[in-house]
């Protein structure tokens, strides 16, 4: 299905964590789960929208790594300084080679 040597870009993946403020509040902060993990970056689809006298432009992209286990659908996926809402990750078996991440960009979390 995917040859190690097309895992040829660089990406991030991100967590958003929530601590305590101290006064009964949530801060929000981002961690690093991985940095520069080898990916294979294939652009599905895109599109452009109006809302509220706006233009929105949105693009669908699947991200390929070696098999993992530590990346949610909550968690964000930074490439070449942009970042990406994962959407969907199909579950496969532990004997898999790769992972895949269907992300999102220029959409609300």
């Amino acid at each position: 299905m995917f040859r190690p040597g097309e895992l040829d870009q660089k990406c991030d993946f991100l967590r958003e964590v929530r601590t305590s403020d101290g006064m009964g509040g949530v801060e929000l902060s981002t961690e690093n789960i991985q940095q520069n993990v080898w990916t294979k970056v294939r652009p599905l689809s895109g599109k452009e929208s109006e809302r509220f006298d706006k233009l929105n432009a949105e693009e669908l992209t699947l991200f390929v790594t070696r098999y993992r286990t530590d990346i949610e659908e909550d968690d964000r996926i930074v490439w070449e300084g942009v970042g990406y809402n994962i959407r969907h990750i199909p579950r496969k078996s532990t004997r898999s080679m790769y992972s895949e991440f269907y992300a999102e960009r220029g959409v609300a979390l």
